[in-house]
């Protein structure tokens, strides 16, 4: 049986959830003490600028925010799965990669749901009670977070530190570099390989990977000399297992260049989707009630949730039966489905558009904002597929010290992605507004060409898609010994 005791995962948690809630108390600062509160335009056009105080309190309070929604985030859907390694297969059974799978997909869903609460309960009271209201509610809610978190911390199990995954990296590339005109053995069995047992925990701390023949230069690092039975440098010998971390982490960067591209057409429910939905007649249900654009977002929030939900109960036990196996689909798998999918929603968005641009210039009615959610509905099962297929497939597959960084490779993959797209825009942008065009984005859409950015985003994440199923085929899977 694994220690239970307070886990190092959960105390790192706790701290950057703690860091958080002083950012959000600081923010609650600046919007509800006067001295704080930068002063109010009211009706007037001229706003009198806030104080160096005052924004110096309001940006600390975004920054800790942003340390510490960074730091959990990596660190809890990480320290998830741990929970969930049996004492027999060391997560490596069936049953626990199921366990898991519906770990992440949950994780997910109830994600999903925070951010959709924040984007309407939160904003409904910040606009109708006050600014300062909605924050301390979102302080509070942090707070009540930690506290439990700190209550519960002793129950968890432990997984002592398994050393640093860069320092590991550099004594792999140090060493190559020591030995990079040495000749290779033809038997692997040659290179160095520690025969120290495991930890005394059933759970091992320290994987013994198996050889593979990918980046096979890699191996020189591996290499025994009798210098190096002398001294016994780990920076000029480094194990096999060693090496076969930095082959993984070569492998798993490929994948995580393909998800970042997929993000650019992501991102789109969050920018051009909700441009789309200005030009849009915002009644529903023959007036009923209005949507404003800025709010399209929650539907893809709202249908993750949904999409998260019948994946589990329905698609993956028929999917089972039918398939007559544990696991109904691979996180390869999932990921491949969420490329494909993007294409799909980017493509009903140029479609969309297409069609409300002709009624634009023809003087038709507007178009009714109802017509943008089959898009975002496509792209919510993209995410959800995407996003529960990576955070599956990194963990399984990253070695034991990297877990936690390859799990926040899917938040840097994000990053990248929106950063990909404000770069494209940009250069679209002044592309087709050269020698005095319109453009695709002037400020008038009616004007422009949206459509047509749409098309392009198909293209790219087509492209994209069929590189990522080349890498996927092609992927060498992690061997424990």
């Amino acid at each position: 049986m694994h220690t239970i005791c307070r886990s190092t995962m959960a105390l790192s948690a706790s701290l950057t959830d703690t860091i958080r809630t002083q950012g959000m108390v600081t923010i609650t600062a600046s919007a509800t003490l006067p001295s704080l509160r930068p002063p109010s335009c009211g009706q007037s056009a001229y706003c009198v600028p806030a104080t160096l105080s005052q924004k110096l309190v309001f940006f600390t309070g975004i920054y800790l925010c942003a340390l510490g929604i960074g730091g959990a985030k990596a660190v809890l859907i990480a320290f998830g799965p741990e929970q969930l390694d049996d004492d027999d297969g060391g997560g490596k059974n069936e049953r626990v990669r199921e366990r898991k799978a519906s770990y992440f997909s949950w994780y997910y869903a109830v994600a999903n749901v925070g951010m959709l609460t924040a984007g309407t309960m939160l904003v409904w009271f910040e606009d109708n009670v006050s600014w300062g209201f909605g924050y301390g509610l979102c302080a509070s809610f942090v707070a009540v977070a930690v506290v439990v978190l700190a209550a519960t911390a002793p129950m968890y199990r432990i997984l002592p530190p398994a050393g640093s995954p860069l320092k590991s990296v550099i004594q792999v590339l140090v060493a190559f570099s020591h030995k990079a005109k040495l000749t290779l053995p033809d038997d692997p069995t040659e290179l160095y390989e520690d025969d120290g047992v495991k930890n005394s925990l059933q759970h091992p701390v320290h994987e013994r990977l198996e050889h593979t023949n990918q980046f096979r230069c890699l191996d020189k690092a591996a290499i025994v000399s009798d210098e190096d039975l002398e001294d016994g440098d780990r920076w000029r010998l480094c194990t096999v297992s060693q090496v076969e971390e930095v082959k993984i982490l070569l492998r798993l960067i490929s994948i995580w260049l393909t998800s970042a591209v997929y993000f650019i057409a992501n991102t789109q429910a969050q920018t051009t989707f909700v441009q789309q939905g200005t030009k849009t007649d915002g009644r529903i249900a023959r007036g009923a009630f209005s949507v404003p654009a800025a709010s399209l977002s929650s539907f893809q929030m709202a249908f993750v949730a949904v999409f998260v939900t019948l994946y589990n109960r329905a698609v993956v036990p028929a999917a089972r039966r039918c398939l007559g196996r544990a696991v109904a689909f691979t996180p390869l798998q999932l990921m491949g489905f969420g490329h494909a999918t993007a294409v799909v929603a980017v493509g009903v968005a140029a479609c969309t558009e297409a069609r409300r641009l002709h009624a634009a210039r023809a003087g038709a009615p507007a178009m009714g904002i109802a017509w943008l959610l089959p898009q975002y509905l496509v792209m919510a099962a993209s995410d959800a597929s995407l996003t529960v297929g990576q955070l599956e497939f990194f963990y399984d597959q990253s070695p034991e010290t990297m877990r936690s960084a390859s799990t926040a490779f899917y938040f840097l993959a994000i990053s990248l992605g929106n950063l990909l797209n404000s770069q494209l825009v940009t250069l679209v942008a002044k592309v087709t507004a050269a020698w005095g065009n319109a453009g695709w984005f002037p400020l008038d859409l009616d004007d422009g060409h949206l459509d047509y950015f749409f098309l392009l985003i198909v293209a790219i994440t087509a492209v994209n898609f069929a590189v990522y199923v080349a890498l996927a085929k092609n992927y060498t899977p992690k061997k424990v010994r």
